[in-house]
């Protein structure tokens, strides 16, 4: 393969990787608060381009309006879903499994009773093709892929500089040491799995006018971003863009072999997981863990006169790049 041809289906990717991204991040930032893993997170999803396909396909909505709405949509959800459900089992993650996998089957079962089991297809909002240094883009595809970079952005920028969002790092961080200091835990776990499906509905609508709208949308998502946050490392948000790197580029670096690639895509992921079982980039608490089992001592943290869990919120290193 030409370093061309190499550097246009890794563009080609991009976008979708992109998208991954925020599905990823919403798995990690339930895992990282809920120390739960929400396999329901692909409905979630699903949801967002049914909330894409009514409101631009059939309803006429501008797509940028539309966006902003299945994210707000999927992400009161969210919070409904956390209350009523996941709200008493926090940290219960065998439980929260099963009830997961409850919520995906009624989530599906009442897609196809509410929206029929045929694919709906949503129109493109942007037509035309970019094309510069000898690559050539959509515009579409472009737009999915700048919107999707935004939403990463402002998920970072709302974690490190708002109240709220320092407040679900230090309950990520040390969830008794950050109820000591004020933050309401049940505020935060609601706050924290709403945003986190907000992401994965903003992936959904951004993907509706590439691929058909089913109820069973979801499933292949949710898969590579489990993938992602497993090779990244479960609960860092660095590790997932890690993780959607790995998934994106190897894939593509092995295309000459066709379709044995995923034979050997899947055999480097077994020896990755034999060998680095936490991940490439694990989180900071993981990594505390893995010094304990060591059992060497974690360095010495400055003293800031903001208490504990919000000074370790502010020096949270999965926020770090």
């Amino acid at each position: 393969m030409s370093i061309e041809l190499l550097v246009q289906a890794l563009l080609n990717g991009f976008g979708l990787a992109m998208v991954y991204v925020l599905v990823a991040l919403g798995l990690t930032l339930i895992f990282s608060i809920l120390e739960i893993i929400n396999f329901a997170h692909g409905e979630f999803y699903m949801l967002g381009g049914y909330v894409t396909y009514y409101a631009y396909a059939v309803f006429g909505l501008n797509y940028f309006a539309t966006l902003v709405l299945a994210i707000v949509t999927v992400g009161l959800a969210g919070v409904v879903a956390e209350r009523l459900i996941f709200h008493d089992l926090r940290g219960r993650a065998l439980n929260a499994f099963i009830v997961s996998l409850g919520l995906l089957w009624v989530m599906q079962a009442g897609a196809q009773l509410a929206f029929g089991v045929l694919d709906k297809p949503v129109p493109s909002a942007f037509s035309g093709v970019v094309r510069a240094f000898g690559l050539v883009m959509s515009v579409e595809r472009l737009v999915v892929s700048g919107s999707a970079i935004v939403l990463i952005v402002g998920l970072y920028l709302f974690l490190r500089l708002t109240r709220p969002g320092r407040a679900m790092r230090a309950v990520a961080q040390d969830p008794d040491a950050a109820a000591l200091q004020g933050v309401n835990i049940d505020a935060v776990s609601a706050l924290g799995f709403g945003v986190g499906c907000a992401l994965a509905g903003g992936a959904g609508g951004l993907l509706a006018p590439l691929f058909a709208v089913s109820p069973a949308m979801g499933a292949l998502p949710v898969v590579k971003a489990f993938i992602i946050i497993i090779v990244g490392g479960m609960g860092s948000l660095p590790g997932v863009m890690v993780g959607a790197t790995a998934l994106v580029g190897l894939p593509e670096l092995l295309r000459e072999f066709g379709e044995f690639r995923y034979l050997f895509y899947g055999v480097a992921l077994i020896v990755m997981m034999r060998v680095r079982p936490e991940g490439l980039w694990p989180s900071a608490t993981r990594r505390r863990e893995l010094r304990d089992e060591a059992g060497e001592s974690a360095p010495d943290e400055p003293e800031e006169a903001a208490g504990p869990a919000m000074r370790r919120a502010a020096d949270l290193e999965d926020t770090e790049p």
